[in-house]
């Protein structure tokens, strides 16, 4: 006779197995985690393992019975708090970046990922990661506008993106609008003043209020804001909101009429990461132009630049899928006696709308679309090269590289893949970076460009001292060349102080060994100055303009085509007496 009767039994069975379930996700929490929680569904910390006290400053005795959101710090609380509690919330949160402190204690940057156990009354298992683990998803903390205290332009790109991304993967939807407050000293407030901090600060309550998790707004510039929220919020009660912190604030800011607009888009083929991007890059374009609104109507003016920047995506992508581009190869002249050192590779789009690539390559770099085109043009060149050495008529070509793409560990590895492979193009192949993207990963982007210059391959650093950081990146990468950006050649030749900078940077140069080429050399006193200067290499209509690989190769030997043999020793004369 047994002891147990029947439903004693089959509760003891259901236990056993309870307790088999709970021991599988305890052991998969731990194939990822360094501590594990379980939390009821009323967010009570019922049990935890691991070495808490290290990296809670608890033992686990003593996080039993505590609320779950004690542990997280107070700013990121509502939005894990959102997830746990969101009736669409689909049993499952993957690497939520948050940070903990708990009674005070030191704040830590952490990746949670959750699991909800119907067989456990709903109880959410919680896996928590911390550094070095949590490094490789998140490189550091949001950075929050002083003023206002919503996150500042870069920041809210992410967070807006892992916003969407998480919402929509819940099967919910979340909305991007920018907000205008229009400029406040239209109103008497003065620009760094105590009343300025007091409104803006004002906004950024309403703004952070009104967003998802409380952390998903941010500020575009001056008097611009955005955020993303779900479809409760109404613009007009957004707009009546922040006109009522203004009026609460600074009386004299009732004057002011914020403006709220939304931006949609239909994805594009586009990620969330991208959408998101892309919907910045609108705003920023848009404020940027002088944020000119039709008809007094600001979500047609946004809805506008919005679809003109997807078409123009969706324009990018056929390209690269298709091919529909040329390579033109524009020669770069050593200034002692005018010859060919190498070409650089540039892009011609085909049936396109758009004049310049630049403006199409731009709004891709933003975006983060860049790298599948960069590589496509290598590709391409590297065909280019292996053709010409074929046929005897080789000279050296140097291809464009984004800096989001060098920044990019993934293309980085395809590129030198795709080098590498090709075996022989050391001699024959390098690559230039551009500066029309920040690249925040100095030291990363450096064994990078290590990596490229160990398999043979040279490296430039273009448009040096078009931006701030050309001294960050001369400073931080070990390149073999670097060439000076056209612009700030042709004010340099103006002004005694341009020659000097020039001078100077040419010298450092020497010193460390690196290579100097100066562009938009557009005739020949430029090119005496810039040899004066001690700069090695020019490029520029005055060498040669652009042109087909047939063109340029064939005619390297009798360089330049333009001019007579007479005339090109006459010019080296002159270049080298120094009477131009």
């Amino acid at each position: 006779m047994s002891v147990l009767g029947g439903k004693s039994l089959e509760a003891a069975k259901q236990s056993v197995a309870s307790l088999q379930v709970l021991g599988r996700y305890a052991a998969l929490a731990f194939c990822r985690a360094d501590v594990l929680l379980e939390v009821s569904s009323d967010l009570e910390i019922i049990f935890c393992s691991g070495p808490t006290q290290a990296f809670l400053g608890k033992q686990d005795r003593e996080l039993k019975g505590r609320d779950f959101l004690d542990i997280i710090y107070f700013d990121d609380r509502k939005a894990v708090e959102e997830d746990l509690n969101n009736d669409s919330f689909d049993a499952r949160i993957d690497d939520l970046i948050v940070r903990t402190q708990l009674d005070g204690g030191r704040v830590s940057s952490v990746a949670i990922s959750g699991y909800r156990v119907p067989d456990f009354n709903n109880n959410f298992f919680i896996a928590i990661k911390t550094s070095p683990k949590v490094q490789k998803i998140y490189v550091e903390q949001p950075v929050r506008d002083e003023d206002s205290g919503v996150l500042d332009n870069d920041s809210f790109v992410d967070a807006a993106a892992n916003r969407i991304r998480k919402v929509q993967a819940m099967g919910g939807s979340a909305k991007m609008s920018m907000v205008n407050i229009g400029d406040l000293r239209d109103a008497g407030i003065e620009e760094g003043s105590e009343k300025e901090g007091q409104v803006l600060r004002a906004i950024g309550d309403v703004l952070n209020s009104e967003s998802l998790g409380g952390d998903t707004a941010g500020r575009i510039d001056d008097g611009n804001f955005s955020l993303v929220h779900d479809d409760s919020v109404d613009h007009a009660q957004l707009a009546e909101k922040i006109s009522n912190a203004l009026s609460a604030t600074a009386p004299e800011a009732r004057s002011l009429m914020p403006k709220v607009a939304t931006v949609n888009a239909d994805g594009s083929g586009m990620d969330d990461q991208q959408l998101a991007k892309a919907m910045m890059y609108s705003l920023n374009e848009f404020t940027k132009n002088g944020g000119n609104v039709p008809d007094g109507d600001l979500s047609v003016a946004i809805q506008r630049e919005m679809e003109r920047n997807i078409k123009g995506i969706e324009q990018f992508q056929k390209i690269c899928r298709d091919g529909t581009f040329d390579l033109v190869y524009m020669p770069v002249c050593r200034l002692s006696d005018t010859s060919v050192h190498h070409f650089e590779a540039l892009t011609r789009f085909r049936n396109t709308d758009v004049e310049s690539p630049f403006q199409l390559i731009t709004l891709a770099e933003e975006v983060g679309v860049i790298q599948d085109f960069d590589i496509c043009v290598a590709e391409r060149a590297i065909s280019t090269v292996q053709a010409a050495l074929a046929s005897g008529e080789c000279t050296p070509v140097a291809i464009n590289v984004s800096g989001h793409s060098i920044s990019d560990p993934k293309f980085c590895d395809n590129l030198n893949k795709l080098l590498t492979t090709n075996f022989g193009l050391e001699d024959h192949i390098s690559l230039e970076i551009t500066e029309s993207a920040e690249i925040a990963d100095l030291k990363g982007v450096n064994q990078a460009i290590q990596e490229f210059r160990r398999a043979g391959f040279k490296v430039a650093l273009d448009d040096f001292g078009a931006g701030a950081a050309s001294f960050d990146y001369l400073n931080s990468f070990d390149v073999d060349t670097v060439k000076f950006d056209g612009p700030v050649v042709q004010r340099a030749v103006k002004t005694r102080k341009g020659k000097a900078f020039l001078a100077s940077m040419a010298t450092l140069c020497r010193e460390i060994e690196v290579e100097t080429i100066a562009e938009m050399v557009e005739d020949a006193p430029l090119a005496d100055f810039l040899k004066q200067c001690g700069i090695e290499l020019g490029q520029g209509w005055f060498f040669g303009k652009p042109m087909p690989q047939d063109e340029a190769f064939k005619g390297v030997k009798n360089w330049p085509s333009e001019r007579s043999v007479e005339e090109t020793q006459s010019l080296m004369d002159r270049i080298s007496s120094g009477n131009l």
